[in-house]
């Protein structure tokens, strides 16, 4: 734990000294409507049975935001179990990311293990490195393109949450709209799309892969399914 602490402290300080020297990360869309002032828990249910919840809360420390979640979820003899951070300037632009997941999945061996994944953005490239077990799995590079990206990763509804609220100006008028987004978990990036299926429900896809329903008010969102796997997602309120 000491040697965590240690490495999550040498990381910030790199960030800190990155927004002392004010280099620019423009590539990066900005988070306009961050969610200030509360605590968001989510309770994970499949075919009605509670199997965990993910909470996330928005921290200001060293002028700028910290976007802080926690996962535990898990049934029978698996789980996913872990926090993360997405570091933000004042003016909503991600700057880095950091987070730590202990994966068990009996049906999926390969993915047994803890996963820590560090990435920092740079401009248009996004630099990051993945480890299990503390062995690494992929160090490296992403030229991330001219046009702006958001965040989002495997089991991470905090990071759909924060993109739902900062893009809904814009999605409450389409029924059809989609943005880039950076994901962490594959080092690339990757289209995030949202189709209108009704007043306050959106289809959403990401890569092109089909992840369920998204009800969403004034830019929250209360709820998200996928009935071929049933699972739903609901903010407690």
């Amino acid at each position: 734990m000491a040697e965590e602490r240690g490495m999550r402290m040498e990381f910030l300080k790199v960030i800190s000294l990155l927004l002392i020297m004010g280099i620019s990360f423009s590539y990066c869309s900005h988070y306009a409507r961050l969610p200030h002032g509360r605590t968001y828990t989510y309770q994970y249910t499949r075919r009605g049975v509670e199997i965990g919840k993910e909470a996330f809360f928005l921290e200001e420390k060293g002028g700028h935001f910290i976007l802080k979640a926690d996962i535990d979820i898990g049934e029978a003899n698996s789980h996913q179990r872990g926090k993360s951070e997405l570091i933000f300037r004042k003016n909503g632009e991600p700057v880095a990311y950091w987070r730590q997941l202990d994966v068990q999945l009996p049906e999926i061996p390969a993915q047994n293990g803890l996963w820590e994944l560090r990435y920092a953005f740079h401009g248009r490239e996004v630099t990051g490195e993945v480890t299990k077990d503390g062995s690494e799995q992929w160090k490296g590079s992403v030229d991330v393109g001219k046009q702006g990206v958001y965040c989002i990763d495997n089991n991470a509804l905090s990071l759909l949450a924060v993109l739902v609220r900062a893009i809904y100006p814009e999605l409450s008028k389409e029924a059809i709209y989609s943005v880039r987004a950076f994901h962490f978990s594959e080092a690339m990036v990757r289209e995030v799309a949202f189709r209108r299926v009704r007043d306050g429900v959106y289809h959403c896809t990401i890569g092109g892969v089909d992840v369920g329903d998204l009800s969403i008010r004034d830019g929250i969102l209360l709820k998200h399914e996928d009935p071929t796997k049933g699972l739903a997602i609901r903010l407690e309120q």
